[in-house]
């Protein structure tokens, strides 16, 4: 009996022993992710407002990541990505390891406050197999900001506006057009509410548009608070035309759709330019809506994909982000019926065959063209100038 207490007593020992699985480091090889994330779950949180983008990754993305290595993509619904943004935060004060973000979809302000906290796991994106195909800009910096291989890019986004063309000309082209409009046609027209993203991305539109780009680039953050002032006196001027007076705003870009599906308002906005295709095919608008860019030009941006330090499932993180950067699920993407969102791949890297794919699935009467669209891409202000500016519109417009 006292033999096997100490036979016991040396394998407790020895298991206390054992050094502790790490789990995947940066300098990973692709066959240990493969393995590692193999039967695992993954966290993905994300901003759940679109009912194409949540069909698109529960019924194509995490069907596939099922099929091909067993692994559970569990899609977390986020309002305010801010919420998860301070979350991850507040783990990392806390000293939390196990935390259940795996991957988090972010881009902008969010990215540079999470960079500055020090929350983000460190450059994966050099060993993902994917990168190799991706345009080289998108490695380089997300609103200005560096991205040191912290996030990996998931797609692009122009943002556009979208009306009825039987009913006539593009109803404006600019904050002069959009002011002669909203007067001509009072409660047709409206924006979703700060801090809504697509209604900060109105918002910054105007303020460039009003401003032009290289002024708003160039001003000091003192200058541009100043310079702001007569942002605010133009969506002022114009918010008794707005729908309901602009006494109230819709509070997404959801809520917006619903309102133009049902014909309360005669225009919606948003950052996806194949968002109107993806709408008539789905029925939700009618045939005649098509999107239009401003003269000035519209905001252009990637959005991103980060895995936070505290991930439980490293392996299962990269894995899930490789194959989203993938020609297979690039392709379903940016196809309208699914979500419709231009693709980060660079189509000279590409086969022909993938290429030619990616080509047809792109077409369509409904948007601009792509020389249009390349004309017309502004630049994001920094993520100090963001902040400005919704905190601007809160006091000066929201407020009153």
């Amino acid at each position: 009996m006292k033999k096997v207490f100490l036979i016991l007593l040396v394998l407790v020992f020895a298991a206390c022993g054992k050094k502790k699985d790490e789990g995947l480091g940066l300098d990973y090889k692709w066959d240990d992710v493969v393995k590692g994330s193999k039967g695992t779950k993954v966290n993905i949180y994300m901003w759940g407002g679109s009912t194409e983008v949540n069909k698109f990754m529960d019924n194509i993305i995490a069907k596939n990541l099922k099929e091909e290595n067993d692994i559970y993509l569990n899609r977390v619904p986020i309002t305010d990505i801010k919420d998860t943004v301070n979350k991850l935060i507040v783990e990392k004060q806390a000293g939390k390891k196990d935390g259940s973000v795996d991957v988090i979809w972010i881009n902008g302000e969010n990215f540079k406050l999470l960079k500055e906290s020090g929350v983000l796991w460190g450059d994966f994106v050099k060993n993902l197999p994917a990168k190799e195909k991706v345009k080289d800009a998108t490695l380089v910096s997300d609103f200005g900001e560096s991205v040191d291989g912290l996030e990996a890019p998931w797609g692009e986004a122009q943002f556009n506006f979208i009306y009825h063309s039987s009913q006539g000309e593009v109803p404006f082209r600019g904050y002069e057009g959009l002011k002669n409009y909203v007067e001509a046609n009072p409660g047709v027209f409206t924006y979703p509410s700060i801090p809504d993203f697509t209604g900060s991305a109105f918002v910054r539109n105007m303020v460039i548009d009003i401003l032009g780009e290289e002024r708003a680039q160039e001003m000091s953050s003192e200058e541009f608070r100043e310079a702001l002032e007569d942002v605010w006196s133009y969506l002022n001027e114009i918010k008794p035309y707005l729908w309901r007076n602009g006494e109230t705003y819709p509070e997404s870009q959801g809520k917006l759709d619903t309102l133009y599906r049902n014909g309360e308002v005669e225009v919606t906005m948003g950052y996806t330019i194949n968002k109107v295709a993806s709408k008539i095919a789905t029925g939700e608008f009618t045939e005649d809506s098509k999107s239009f860019l401003l003269d000035r030009g519209t905001l252009f941006n990637n959005h991103y994909l980060s895995i936070p330090a505290n991930s439980k499932n490293k392996a299962g993180a990269v894995y899930v982000v490789n194959y989203l950067l993938s020609e297979e699920a690039q392709l379903a993407k940016q196809d309208p019926q699914n979500w419709g969102d231009s693709t980060i791949l660079d189509m000279n890297k590409l086969s022909s065959e993938d290429r030619e794919a990616f080509e047809r699935v792109g077409q369509s009467d409904a948007i601009p063209s792509l020389e249009e669209m390349g004309q017309k891409r502004v630049r994001e202000l920094s993520p100090e100038k963001l902040e400005i500016i919704e905190e601007g519109w809160m006091e000066y417009v929201g407020k009153n």
